[in-house]
This record gives structure tokens, C-alpha cells and sequence, in this order.
């Protein structure tokens, strides 16, 4: 928790695991956890109003919330009551779609979002491209684009040999679930009749069916699916690998692509949520324009006989040292929480 840095009392709230309530401390961290009451996330727009009582009691003076949904509404509430003033982020493309009010469910949580998002001092984007879609949204005041960041101090190696062998080794990390669209990547690279290999690392509930797909189609020896690797082997593994690829069709600004940015990995990925606000095509990655067979092929024999791809690997890395380096980030993260007034 390097934001509690230079606080002289740092409070995390968020559900447990189990119904008990649990307060634990460790240096100027304190956790709060309050009781999940059922499986369901949704039950947290209710039960994070306890925050009230733990703003009351420990004093509380900024207020951060990292969903204007799930703990929002009551930050929202607790910033017009106790005249503090709230920050509110924006992590995932799904917060955009309600905004489109293009159902009933998405017209009421677009009201949620909009409560929240009218009584916080600030709004965090995380890029220029989540900026212009929070201004179409009709939000314009109080935006503050702080991006994702990487540490340098632990993501030291780079990828220096950019040349690609005979078979083409992918790698993508991200938990296993329909967002990531791995099993379609799974697919269209079978289909592609290309060599490769392909390293998932995540783990999740949709491992099963990636294995059924890998075993009726003899692919054992092309994908190795790793549920959860220590930071050293990871970092081992992208550089051992000739392509990052992120191949979701929905994210908001996935760190994953900074990371591998920060690596000096070329870079493959879709064309969704705001990942268009870091990659630019043909200079710091390939996007892709659909999710096509030909599509992907093209792109990967592109890096395979393009020696262009060694530049644009060398210009991600670049931006990462003069956009997401973390303690660049860190100040101005830190900077815009401190000089927060209530709105």
C-alpha cells in the first residue's frame, strides 16, 4: 500500500471472506473488513455505509473509492455528511456500458454512478482515451488522469533478441475467465496452422473447458495453461516468449500491457475498452482490428519478418519510463489526493 506513505493513518474497508467484522493494524495501515452477508458483491452498495461509523470514529479526513458503485454511494455519502472530500476511480470498461443507459438495469446503475460521481471532488481516468468517454457520458469537471503504473525496480530485465524461430512463442497473463477470450485465442491460433506455443497464466474457472479444447484437438504440446507463477518466473517466462498478446473482448486499461511494455515485449491487442489510450498501432504494439483468424496471423507474421518490431517493442518501453514509471505516478497520484477539496 504505497499510498499510505507520508499518512499518518492509512484505513482500507472492504468485505471479508467470512461474516465476522475484523480490524487489523500494521504500521500506519489499518484494515477494517465487515462481514461479505452473502456471496454476492452487490450486497456491498448496502453494507459499506458501516463506513460511516469508521470515518466517526478514526476521523477520517480524504476519501478514496475504487468503484462508484460497490462503496461509492456511501463515500458519496459520507463525503456530504462529514465534509470531506472523495476521489472516485474508474477500473473496468463495464462502468462505461451502464452509462449508456441502454436497459433498464443500466439506466439505474448509470443514476448509482451518477450520484457518486457528482459529489466527488475528483474522478480518476486512467487515460486520455477513458477521459474523451467519461466527457461523452456528459462528465467533464474534476477529471484527473492518473495512469497505470509499473515499478522498474522490479520489473528490471528488458527483451534484447527480437528475432522469432520457427515456432512462435505467445504469452498472455490474465485470469481465466469470458472477458480474456482465451479459448477463442486458443482456437483461432489452432486454426491459423501456424507453429507456436502459448503460455496462459492466471488460472480460473474456465481452465476446464480450455483443457477439453487442448486435449480433443492434440494441442498438449502448443498451450500450457499455469494458474499462478512467482514474479521472477513470470517475468522469465514473457521474455522467453517472441509476442505478448492481450486478446479480450472487454477491458477498461489492463496493468498486464504495461508490465510487458516495461519488459520491452512486442506487443499484440485488441481494440477494446481504453487500452487505445496506451497502445498506438504500429508504435508501441499492433492493435487488431477484429478477431479474425486472418486477422491475428497477419499481425504475428508481421513481428516474425518485420524487423520494425524490435522499434516498437523499444518505443512501449520508452513510454513506460516517461508515463508509467511508478514513482512518477506515485507523486502525482499522492499530489492529486492531498489538494482534494470537498466538492
Amino acid at each position: 500500500m504505497e499510498l499510505a506513505i507520508g499518512f499518518e493513518h492509512y484505513h482500507v474497508f472492504a468485505r471479508a471472506k467470512n461474516n465476522r467484522f475484523n480490524t487489523s493494524t500494521e504500521g500506519n495501515i489499518t484494515l477494517h473488513l465487515i462481514p461479505k452477508i452473502i456471496n454476492r458483491s452487490a450486497i456491498f452498495v448496502f453494507s459499506s455505509f458501516y463506513l460511516l461509523f469508521i470515518i466517526k470514529k478514526y476521523k477520517i479526513t480524504h476519501l478514496l473509492a475504487q468503484s462508484s458503485i460497490h462503496g461509492g454511494v456511501a463515500a458519496a455519502v459520507a463525503s456530504q455528511i462529514f465534509k470531506i472530500p472523495l476521489m472516485t476511480e474508474i477500473h473496468g470498461e463495464e462502468y462505461f456500458r451502464f452509462l449508456k443507459k441502454d436497459s433498464l438495469k443500466n439506466k439505474a446503475l448509470a443514476k448509482i454512478i451518477d450520484f457518486t460521481f457528482k459529489r466527488s471532488a475528483k474522478i480518476r481516468s486512467l487515460n486520455r482515451l477513458m477521459t474523451a468517454k467519461l466527457n461523452t457520458a456528459g462528465y467533464s469537471q474534476n477529471i484527473v488522469e492518473i495512469p497505470n503504473r509499473v515499478n522498474l525496480s522490479v520489473f528490471t530485465r528488458k527483451k534484447e533478441n527480437f528475432e522469432i524461430g520457427n515456432m512462435v512463442k505467445i504469452t498472455s497473463v490474465g485470469r481465466f475467465v469470458k472477458e480474456k477470450n482465451y479459448l477463442q485465442l486458443i482456437t483461432n491460433l489452432h486454426q491459423a496452422n501456424i507453429n507456436f506455443h502459448l503460455t496462459l497464466i492466471g488460472g480460473g474457472l474456465l481452465k476446464p473447458g480450455y483443457m477439453e479444447y487442448i486435449a480433443t484437438n492434440g494441442l498438449q504440446d502448443s498451450v500450457t495453461l499455469i494458474d499462478w507463477v512467482d514474479q521472477r518466473n513470470l517475468i522469465d517466462t514473457i521474455i522467453a516468449s517472441d509476442i505478448y498478446i492481450q486478446y479480450s473482448i472487454s477491458e477498461g486499461m489492463p496493468r498486464t500491457i504495461v508490465e510487458a511494455m516495461a519488459l520491452q515485449m512486442p506487443i499484440i491487442t485488441t481494440n477494446v475498452g481504453s487500452i487505445l489510450g496506451v497502445i498506438k498501432d504500429m508504435n508501441n504494439g499492433l492493435v487488431l482490428s477484429d478477431f479474425s483468424v486472418n486477422e491475428l496471423s497477419a499481425a504475428i507474421s508481421w513481428l516474425k519478418n518485420n524487423a520494425s518490431g524490435a522499434v516498437i517493442a523499444k518505443n512501449a518501453f520508452n513510454d513506460v519510463k516517461e508515463k508509467y514509471e511508478w514513482n512518477k505516478v506515485f507523486e502525482i497520484y499522492r499530489n492529486e489526493l492531498l489538494n482534494m477539496h470537498c466538492s
